[in-house]
């Protein structure tokens, strides 16, 4: 029972910390060979960025589509700009990338 009680209460954690976050949509470019997003701030507020996400796909194999998720923990004052590099390499060609913020 206390299991099921704790198994529910991380549960609604996780959900609820992924649903406070805000999506700001940034350029995707490769940098030494690993995918790069980059963003700047134009919302004249600073945002406190938690993590990005890169939307990737494999070039070839099953199960195509990956998201790479690198965690920040990090501010973007209003007027700067920030670029995080991927682990993922040249065997990925990638669509999107997004920095989440709270």
């Amino acid at each position: 029972m206390k299991s099921l009680v704790l198994s529910v209460a991380l549960l609604a954690s996780a959900q609820s910390f992924a649903f406070g976050l805000e999506s700001h949509y940034g350029k995707l470019s490769m940098v030494g060979g690993k995918h790069a997003c980059t963003l700047t701030n134009k919302t004249g507020a600073d945002l406190d960025i938690k993590r990005v996400e890169f939307q990737l796909e494999r070039l070839a194999g099953k199960n195509r589509e990956v998201v790479f998720t690198k965690s920040v923990n990090s501010v973007i004052y209003a007027g700067e700009t920030m670029t995080v590099v991927s682990d993922a390499g040249w065997n990925f060609t990638g669509y999107v990338c997004k920095f989440l913020a709270r």
